[in-house]
């Protein structure tokens, strides 16, 4: 078994503790911890979110995954924003570290693999009193198929505020909300909160 093989590599590392147990039912550190794993693709989901939700979470976490999961979580630059990758990045940088050959792994799999590495941000860029507003905010704003940014703003902002978000973000209102990067929603949500009554 691959964890008491590891126990026996690691027998004199103070440092180490084998642990073999459910990482979505396993007790997370209280101290600062990284987590480096090639979990199961069917709880990839589940297992980012376990990480980034946890009233502990790690300082960092490099996890092999399938690319277009990882695309997901990461967005841009690597892809279009998606519902995950903006809920994730005001706390988390998030990125695709590495790309793996599928003959890198025994046996290889019948998908793409990559590293995601998610690094927790000393310095949040949304405020933890503010944290469930720019959730709320996100997903009522985001992902409107078919819809325009404008069509998309408008419960929020006036035609007239629209119009200049577009010039200062530099977006075209016309477009769909799933061209917009995260910078832009950011941008988008604190101006909202500026201007909340």
């Amino acid at each position: 078994m691959l964890s008491e093989a590891l126990r026996t590599s690691f027998l004199t590392e103070n440092r180490v503790r084998i642990v073999r147990a459910d990482i979505l039912r396993f007790r997370l550190p209280d101290v600062p911890y990284k987590v480096l794993g090639n979990i199961p693709f069917n709880r990839t989901a589940a297992i980012v979110r376990r990480l980034a939700q946890a009233d502990a979470p790690p300082q960092d976490a490099y996890l092999v995954v399938q690319r277009e999961a990882a695309e997901r979580f990461a967005g841009g630059p690597f892809s279009r924003e998606t519902l995950s990758s903006l809920l994730l990045k005001p706390w988390w940088q998030v990125e695709i570290a590495r790309r793996f050959r599928r003959t890198d792994f025994d046996p290889p799999p019948s998908v793409d693999a990559v590293a995601l590495w998610l690094a927790r941000r000393t310095r949040p860029l949304v405020d933890r009193s503010q944290a469930a507003d720019y959730r709320r905010f996100i997903r009522t704003r985001f992902g409107r198929d078919g819809q325009s940014i404008r069509r998309c703003l408008r419960p929020e902002f006036t035609r007239t505020q629209i119009h200049r978000l577009g010039r200062d973000l530099r977006f075209d209102p016309s477009e769909p909300p799933s061209n917009l990067i995260f910078d832009q929603w950011l941008g988008l949500f604190r101006f909202r909160m500026l201007t909340r009554p």
